[in-house]
């Protein structure tokens, strides 16, 4: 796109630079007014470029902003599947404590995977609060 520009830009200033050499006017007054008119294009290919590149740290400013987002929302989503399953756990415990059907043995492992699935359930917490000060 910026070769582009620049392209028309220079073929531009080549049309008129021909163009004034058919005029019959001194080699220093041409000279003088090439040169304004080459600054004048510069100026605006070096707009051009300064917008583009702006306008392209935007959309990656963007695209990051969106990845960060997306990566949030599947850390909640982490976070609230955890917290089921060690509900899940809990109540599997309790009315196997309740009925008396289980060994302790049985006891311990139910205990073990609440353990396990809160130390999950804490570091998916700690990396959300990280992603969100990114944000």
């Amino acid at each position: 796109m910026k070769k582009v520009i620049v392209l028309l830009v220079f073929m531009l200033v080549s049309v008129v630079g021909v163009s004034q050499s058919n005029l019959p006017e001194s080699s220093e007054v041409i000279s003088i007014e090439q040169q304004k008119e080459l600054d004048k294009v510069k100026k605006k290919v070096d707009k051009a470029e300064a917008k583009a590149k702006k306008e392209k740290k935007e959309a990656a400013e963007k695209k990051k902003e969106e990845k960060l987002k997306k990566q949030i929302n599947s850390r909640a989503k982490s976070i609230a599947k955890e917290e089921k399953q060690i509900e899940k756990y809990q109540n599997k415990l309790e009315k196997g404590k309740l009925k008396g059907t289980l060994s302790p043995i049985d006891i311990q492992k139910y205990e073990d995977k609440i353990a396990k699935s809160q130390l999950k359930l804490i570091k998916e917490q700690e990396k959300l609060k990280k992603l969100k000060r990114k944000l």
